[in-house]
């Protein structure tokens, strides 16, 4: 005996039961609702008082499945925390909402297999185009993207060989600057403290710092590169490495200010005077960098604009525009610390 399957309902108000209520066809209602001008305006009201009376919500990936095209576009972090992520999101939003698109924002735990992952699955969305703070990417990814033919956005830092478009700030030339600064001002015993950040990246502030100490004839060797991520504490324990290996350090460079900051409370708990005894200087210009005691000397990271900048390329791009990718400058934030 054969025995009729009725298929399993998501619960979800469809076109049908619009057309339904409403007492015309599925085609009518599509109509209606993505092309309104084609439509009586008697007919269009009766079929927008049976999507009112139902809470009917369009399903834009059907609909992108349809027509091979959506206005949704995925942005995959290393972290929500990262460094001027919701910023230079709010600075997309500024510019691509008003324009129709939305952004889809996932986070990939520092981890490129997880990149590679989210990705898969939201490729498959027919997504508009894809933006990704990070420097560092999977084997897979750059198959995957220049397969799907969409505009693909990396923002954050300056890299030689995007996948695609690029917005971001020169690290090199930040650091450069930064660590120049401390041998100009007289500093002869310089240290840079690091922690673990994507391989690329470290690579830009190692070349900056490298770059600076041998432009002034100074040894680069005082480096140490924390296992753990840039934080308050990883900067309170590397202290007390540097004072036993280089006692004659004067002067510190950090990769981020929360380890610049970890550093100066490590030094007040020792009763080391900053910048007297020892100066210190981070880099990003964050909150907590103003509000320290003394006052954070860093290199500020224009991270809304990085943003702005990138959304209105990327709106080119999707308008078929000439879109311009100069790479921000960084600017140098003097203050007590040094």
């Amino acid at each position: 005996m054969s025995v009729n399957r009725k298929r399993r309902g998501t619960g979800r108000v469809t076109l049908s039961d619009v057309a339904n209520l409403a007492g015309v066809g599925t085609m009518t209602v599509s109509r209606a609702l993505r092309t309104p001008d084609q439509v009586s305006d008697k007919l269009r009201e009766k079929i927008e008082a049976a999507v009112n009376e139902l809470g009917y919500l369009p399903n834009l990936a059907a609909s992108a499945l349809a027509s091979a095209s959506s206005r949704t576009i995925a942005m995959v972090v290393p972290g929500l925390a990262e460094a001027g992520c919701s910023t230079m999101f709010a600075g997309l939003q500024q510019i691509l909402q008003p324009a129709g698109y939305q952004i889809m924002l996932t986070e990939s735990h520092h981890r490129l297999e997880n990149e590679e992952a989210l990705l898969e699955t939201l490729l498959s969305w027919n997504l508009a185009a894809v933006i990704l703070l990070s420097v560092e990417h999977g084997p897979n990814l750059r198959q995957w993207l220049s397969a799907a033919r969409i505009p693909v956005m990396e923002i954050g830092s300056i890299r030689t060989d995007p996948l695609d478009m690029n917005i971001g700030i020169d690290n090199v030339e930040g650091m450069f600057q930064l660590t120049c600064l401390l041998a100009e001002r007289g500093y002869q015993n310089i240290g840079l403290l690091c922690a673990s950040q994507e391989q690329r990246l470290f690579q830009q502030h190692l070349r900056g710092w490298h770059k600076a100490m041998l432009r002034h004839h100074m040894s680069p060797h005082r480096v140490i590169n924390a296992a753990t991520p840039a934080s308050f504490s990883a900067g309170a324990r590397q202290l007390p490495e540097f004072i036993l290996n280089w006692p004659e350090l004067d002067a510190l460079v950090c990769v981020s200010d929360e380890l610049a900051c970890g550093v100066m409370y490590e030094c007040q708990r020792r009763r080391i005077k900053v910048p007297d005894d020892l100066a210190v200087v981070g880099y990003g210009n964050s909150d907590v960098s103003q509000v320290c005691q003394p006052p954070l000397t860093t290199v500020t990271i224009p991270h809304l604009q990085i943003g702005i900048n990138a959304g209105k390329a990327l709106l080119a791009r999707l308008e078929e525009e000439p879109w311009e990718g100069k790479p921000l400058a960084p600017r140098l934030c003097l203050r007590d610390s040094c």
